[in-house]
């Protein structure tokens, strides 16, 4: 299941507000996967919460995120927002996309025809579904965007006609049937998707194929395992998916897993649809080599770093690894015991503690075994051994012994933390967790 706050990119403000949820995920006790982008709903279920990711992957362009050319500042408040701008731009990079678009509004007002701003919220507010704002966003970056940036604008221009495609499929549903739609097959994946997709790019179910096998590759390499038949995947529009689905849920979802994925896609997909898929694709494969959802922790886990993966990002944040740390000081930290059953009765906040627990679990496991090391667990698993012999089998540690040590391994990074103060800097999960 995949966890949200924002649809697949935690974005932060809309307009002056700060930005709410977009996007929420979780694994009902049948096992079923939901998504849901009204965050009311979303709150009423045991578990759902936020997932954040980088901004690097959107629209497949990969100038939105390494930032423009700056002339040299002309005065000492220009070269104040040239810093502001480069570090809403870090933090765009490592998934911090509140603090980044809170940057982005701070610029604005107090420079309001910045091109800069204007594109990157233009991107964020894309990416969440909120058209008219990234309309209103592009159209500024085009007023105020001189020569120098005319591969910009030419993109902006571009984007601005996709815009239409994307509203066109949120209001109007298709009268077809799944069973009547297009197909692309090959030897892993059965694709079916809303003509309507098709009709908005051409290429959409090469598109969309490719993504599935790169999810196929990595995902294999995480999990040691792909599964043994083909997949299937069906892709709706938005409005043809509600239609289709009302009746399954008494909320409103954008996707789900029921032995195929099922999956609400922009007409122009890029790396939001790509990291989602990344995402389903991992508890798939969980799934086949398990039998089941459990333990829960280990398949979240395995499915979040999947997922950024897909975006280039290592894992973890560093302010996240810090959050886990506070938990821990305070004796707040959710054992992986109580996390392999399910999130359920999870308060908001806990439920995304578990959600970044999971991930450094599953980063932390990961560092220490290969690819038929990780196989062997889940197969282990599936074949009816308990949890702790299967990782004893593989780790030599039960889960307790695991949750201790990923304690002590976060404790380390932060060795005083309670005066503020962290001394040992890291990227990712990949180094913290190194042996």
């Amino acid at each position: 299941m995949r966890l949200l706050l924002p649809i697949l990119l935690a974005a932060a403000l809309a307009a002056a507000a700060p930005a709410a949820a977009e996007t929420y995920t979780w694994v009902d006790e049948d096992g079923v996967t939901h998504l849901t982008d009204d965050p009311d709903k979303a709150a009423r279920s045991n578990g759902a919460t936020e997932g954040r990711h980088a901004l690097k992957g959107l629209w497949e362009d990969p100038r939105g995120i390494e930032g423009f050319a700056r002339a040299q500042p002309k005065s000492q408040a220009e070269a104040r927002r040239q810093r502001v701008l480069r570090g809403a731009v870090e933090d765009l990079g490592r998934g911090e996309t509140a603090r980044a678009t809170a940057a982005l509004m701070s610029t604005l007002r107090d420079d309001p025809s910045n091109p800069e701003a204007h594109w990157y919220l233009a991107i964020l507010d894309r990416q969440r579904g909120r058209y008219e704002s990234a309309k209103v966003h592009l159209e500024a970056f085009l007023a105020s965007a001189g020569q120098d940036l005319e591969p910009w604008r030419e993109s902006a221009v571009r984007r601005l006609r996709e815009l239409e495609d994307e509203q066109r499929l949120s209001e109007n549903a298709s009268a077809n049937t799944v069973d009547a739609w297009s197909g692309l097959s090959d030897a892993n994946f059965r694709v079916y998707y809303d003509p309507s997709l098709g009709e908005a790019s051409p290429d959409y179910a090469q598109r969309v194929i490719r993504y599935l096998r790169e999810a196929r590759e990595v995902v294999g390499d995480r999990l040691g395992a792909v599964p043994a038949e083909a997949m299937g995947v069906v892709f709706y529009g938005k409005a043809t998916y509600v239609e289709a689905h009302r009746h399954r849920f008494s909320f409103q979802t954008v996707g789900f897993f029921d032995g195929r994925i099922h999956v609400v896609s922009a007409g122009h997909p890029a790396g939001e649809l790509r990291a989602l898929l990344f995402h389903e694709y991992a508890h798939a494969v969980f799934r086949e080599q398990t039998g089941g959802d459990r333990p829960y922790w280990l398949n979240e886990g395995l499915a979040e770093i999947s997922e950024r993966a897909s975006l280039n990002r290592r894992g973890l944040t560093r302010s996240e690894r810090r959050s886990l740390g506070r938990r821990i000081d305070a004796g707040e930290w959710l054992s992986l015991r109580r996390l392999a059953p399910s999130f359920s009765g999870l308060g908001d906040e806990e439920a995304r503690a578990a959600y970044l627990q999971s991930m450094a679990a599953a980063a932390w496991i990961e560092a220490r075994t290969d690819r038929a090391g990780r196989a062997r667990m889940l197969q282990l698993i599936g074949e009816g051994a308990s949890d702790d012999s299967a990782f004893e089998a593989v780790l030599g540690l039960t889960t307790a012994e695991i949750d201790a040590e990923l304690q002590r391994v976060i404790r380390e990074e932060f060795p005083t933390l309670d005066a503020g103060i962290a001394t040992l800097p890291s990227d990712g999960p990949a180094d913290l967790f190194e042996p």
